[in-house]
């Protein structure tokens, strides 16, 4: 990673930080150091690489990466397995990579596929279960806190105002506004300093 780092940095105190960062990802690991907080610029930088070979060499007209993950949009079956085979063989060779087993599977257009954690419909967009599971798992967790005085309202509505950002790009309607009622019934006397913010800022307009 760092000889392709070093074609868009020169300098040499940068570099040495960056294989430092690299460093605390374990050796043991195979794949990209997704944890920290430079994940997705190295994995943008790193995985350009990749974006150069999908667009220039094999010509695919529809293709979407967003950090390790891709998709390829093709009507032609036998073009899609020649696209998964090349870029196997691009990975494995170029960037020490391999595509994921289970993941890296070839869908029909009506069939859902997970990307970005969301289950993707020819018409449509919804939220995976476990994505579901995990933001009532950590409402409670912080209900609990905010009840023993550990973390603030605020906290709390942190968490909440970020996965309805993310959960706005799926047809979840119904289901935010249900989340936000049932979130406001559990904190009914809890105004945070971000609300009376916001409704100074609306009255000043």
């Amino acid at each position: 990673m760092v000889l392709i780092i070093k074609k868009k940095i020169a300098d040499k105190r940068v570099i040495w930080l960056i294989r430092m960062i690299l460093a605390n990802f374990s050796s043991q690991e195979k794949g990209m150091p997704l944890g920290n907080l430079t994940s997705q610029f190295f994995a943008n930088v790193y995985l350009n690489e990749l974006d150069w070979f999908v667009k220039g060499t094999l010509k695919a007209k529809y293709y979407i990466r967003y950090v390790d993950d891709f998709v390829i949009l093709e009507s032609d079956k036998r073009k899609l397995e020649h696209y998964k085979k090349e870029i196997d063989i691009f990975l494995d060779n170029k960037l020490k990579l391999q595509l994921h087993k289970d993941k890296s599977r070839i869908f029909k257009l009506g069939a859902s596929i997970n990307f970005l954690d969301l289950r993707i419909f020819y018409s449509h967009k919804l939220l995976k279960e476990s994505n579901l599971r995990r933001m009532k798992l950590t409402l409670k967790i912080l209900k609990e806190k905010y009840a023993n005085n550990d973390i603030g309202y605020d906290s709390a509505y942190d968490f909440l105002e970020g996965w309805i950002a993310y959960a706005k790009h799926a047809n979840t309607c119904k289901l935010r506004k249900k989340i936000i009622a049932d979130f406001e019934s559990e904190f009914p006397d809890a105004i945070s300093s971000k609300e009376i913010n916001r409704h100074i800022n609306k009255k000043e307009n």
